[in-house]
């Protein structure tokens, strides 16, 4: 029962790059197979034409994670119900690139559509937890001024805007940025601090990746939901599998 605990503490650690949002919370995890010191996982997408580089990202960052775990001597990964299955499948049990894997679709390494998408991640995150302070009456000086204590000291006790930061705070940490209680609460992904002459534009800039994003994520849940016939899921806002460490 651990090692199955293990097993999906990993896995909801893997993000559909597009979405931001993990396989686990999606429903993406078909099945999870656990033989002594082997682990076979198989998962599903919305569609059999879904992206096959976001596939690929996916199957290899399942692998790398599940792989990390120090009892895992073993991990085979299952796409499934895909055009690109088999290929994928065997490109990343023998440990290739995608541009390996794919020499004719690939035009180099998938490096460039991760830092792309988890910058898009970044932004819509940061806007939501802006967006929430906004409406709670604090203005644009006074959000561009905050510290994260002072974001801290804000939230205390508001679980919606606490989940917001979490998952804003978790990205920070990605990007190698600090999150010293002293530190900028609102900053560029690249560390650079935001101006109060532009924030309307970024702000604006911001908000539209966060709706190109939801919209992306309601219409996969949707295919999902009808090629699979499962249950609606929730909003993201209700949904996490991160721990509650900010406050």
């Amino acid at each position: 029962m651990q090692q199955r605990e293990d097993v999906f503490m990993k896995l909801s650690l893997v993000n559909d790059p597009e979405l931001d949002r993990s396989l686990t919370e999606l429903g993406f995890i078909n099945e999870v197979n656990i033989q002594d010191s082997s682990v076979t996982v198989s998962f599903r997408l919305p569609t059999y034409w879904c992206s096959t580089n976001f596939a690929f990202i996916m199957a290899e960052d399942i692998r790398d994670q599940v792989s990390a775990l120090p009892w895992v001597s073993n991990v085979a990964v299952r796409l499934e119900d895909h055009c690109n299955e088999v290929e994928i499948n065997n490109g990343i049990l023998s440990g290739k690139s995608f541009f390996e894997t794919f020499p004719d679709m690939a035009k180099g390494g998938l490096q460039g559509l991760r830092e792309t998408f988890r910058n898009k991640a970044y932004l819509t995150r940061q806007e939501k937890l802006l967006q929430y302070l906004i409406r709670s009456g604090f203005a644009h000086i006074a959000i561009l001024n905050m510290t994260l204590q002072d974001l801290s000291d804000v939230l205390f006790s508001e679980s919606e805007g606490i989940l917001l930061a979490e998952r804003y705070l978790a990205i920070r940490e990605e990007f190698g940025l600090s999150n010293k209680l002293d530190k900028l609460a609102f900053i560029q992904s690249d560390g650079k601090q935001l101006d109060i002459a532009s924030f309307p534009a970024y702000l604006a800039s911001a908000r539209l990746t966060r709706l190109s994003m939801e919209f992306n994520g309601h219409h996969c849940q949707g295919l999902f939901q009808t090629r699979y016939n499962t249950e609606p899921l929730p909003d993201m806002e209700e949904c996490t599998n991160e721990s509650s460490t900010f406050i």
